[in-house]
């Protein structure tokens, strides 16, 4: 037993040295990925302007819906993505030559529109993607809750379109033109 307490002694010391010696904090390090889900439906679509005249331009008989389906904050981009091969899409103001066409979008909440609701400086699509903001795609006196930015989960915007014809084309049957909604994370 003797033997004994000199060694329970020398551990208790030990035991209190390393002790004193130990860290009060120390780190953890990690890796995490978010998974966010940008996405964009379009539905109430093919939209349909029906017969309009050479060198004139007319509103869409109704808007589609663009709704954000994905797990964050959307802001929208659009652009032409397609018309038909005879057919160029121009950004430049009138007038309009042989087989050139101007497409213009608002994102708005009014329920019939004009074609002078549109702004040819800000709301001409393009071939190439154009974001949306408080005045591209948007009437400037209506709601940040109307237009193509800062779009919450589940929120529904509605998409109005101008078209306007050519001075003249040998395009005489329906045709479709393709605009494509981009959604990015807002």
């Amino acid at each position: 037993m003797k033997k004994l307490i000199p060694i329970v002694a020398f551990l208790a010391i030990v035991g209190f040295v390393s002790q004193a010696g130990a860290a009060t904090d120390d780190t953890c390090g990690m890796s995490v990925t978010v998974s966010v889900n940008v996405s964009v439906s379009v539905t109430n679509e093919p939209l349909a302007f029906g017969t309009v005249a050479y060198d004139t331009s007319d509103v869409s008989d109704s808007a589609c819906t663009v709704t954000n389906n994905g797990s964050t904050q959307n802001d929208y981009r659009l652009a032409v993505t397609a018309t038909p091969s005879a057919w160029t899409t121009v950004t430049a103001s009138p007038p309009l030559g042989w087989n050139y066409i101007r497409l213009l979008a608002l994102f708005t909440s009014q329920t019939s529109l004009s074609t002078t609701d549109f702004a040819e400086a800000d709301d001409i699509v393009a071939g190439s993607e154009t974001a949306a903001d408080e005045d591209t795609y948007a009437i400037t006196t209506d709601g940040v809750s109307f237009k193509g930015y800062d779009c919450t989960m589940t929120a529904v915007r509605k998409l109005w379109f101008r078209f306007d014809a050519p001075s003249g084309t040998e395009l005489t049957g329906p045709q479709w033109i393709t605009v494509t909604v981009y959604a990015y994370q807002g």
